[in-house]
């Protein structure tokens, strides 16, 4: 995750925020903002931002698509355009 990434979540929600959407503690988002986030939980945190960051923003080397890992539906492309 790039330091404009970083910048961008906490821009959406600060990182207290996204362990209590999240249901995890705030030492567990920091160490992702510092370590990366963890495969199983990029989806996670995409939907818990409302899809305002892609998977593909969070974890290129998964998501190499710009449209990989986001739902189906068109509202959300469109937000994430």
């Amino acid at each position: 995750m790039t330091p404009c990434i970083k910048n961008k979540i906490i821009n959406l929600a600060s990182q207290s925020e996204i362990a209590r959407r999240l249901n995890t503690k705030p030492q567990t988002v920091h160490l992702w903002f510092k370590n990366g986030v963890p495969a199983p939980k990029v989806l996670s945190l995409c939907e818990c931002l409302n899809w305002q960051v892609t998977p593909h923003e969070i974890a290129p080397e998964i998501y190499p698509n710009q449209f990989d890992g986001l739902p189906k539906s068109s509202s959300v492309l469109q937000v994430s355009n």
